[in-house]
C-alpha cells in the first residue's frame, strides 16, 4: 500500500474535471443508487476498504496547496466541546500505517493487514464524527 505523496498525473486530472455534470445526471436518472453514500461498499466492499485506506494514507499536490492557502475557521464552543482530540485520530492512523508497513515484512502479513484495516476503519469513522 502506498504511503505519502500520490504521483501527479495531468492527464487524469483533466479527465476528472471534464467528466461532466450531464454524465452524472444521466447516470443518476437511470440508476437510483448512483452517487449515494455507501453504495461503493455494497457493490465491492474489498475495493471500498482499500480505497478508504489509500486515501487516508496518501495525499496529492492539490492537498498541499489547499492546506497552505485554505481559510482557518474558528470553532464555536459547541463544536469544540463535542469534537474529539485530533491527535488521538492521527495516532490511530499512524499505528495503522505502521502495521501496514510491518505487514509487508512479517510472515503473518494477512493477520497484520486485517488488524491494520480495522484500526484504519475505526480511525476513519472517528474522524467522520
Amino acid at each position: 500500500m502506498k504511503v505519502g505523496l500520490r504521483t501527479p498525473s495531468l492527464k487524469r486530472s483533466i479527465k476528472a474535471r471534464t467528466t461532466g455534470k450531464w454524465k452524472r445526471q444521466v447516470k443518476g436518472a437511470v440508476n437510483p443508487w448512483y452517487g449515494k453514500k455507501g453504495m461503493g461498499f455494497i457493490k465491492n466492499p474489498e475495493k471500498s476498504v482499500k480505497n478508504a485506506i489509500y486515501h487516508r494514507t496518501t495525499f496529492g499536490v492539490g492537498d498541499l496547496v489547499k492546506t497552505s492557502t485554505g481559510s482557518h475557521k474558528k470553532k464555536t464552543q459547541n463544536q469544540s466541546a463535542g469534537s474529539t482530540d485530533s491527535s488521538s485520530k492521527n495516532i490511530a492512523i499512524a499505528i495503522g500505517v505502521g502495521i501496514l508497513i510491518i505487514a509487508a515484512v512479517v510472515a503473518y502479513w494477512k493477520a497484520a493487514l486485517i488488524i491494520a484495516a480495522v484500526i484504519m476503519l475505526i480511525a476513519f469513522f472517528i474522524k467522520k464524527k
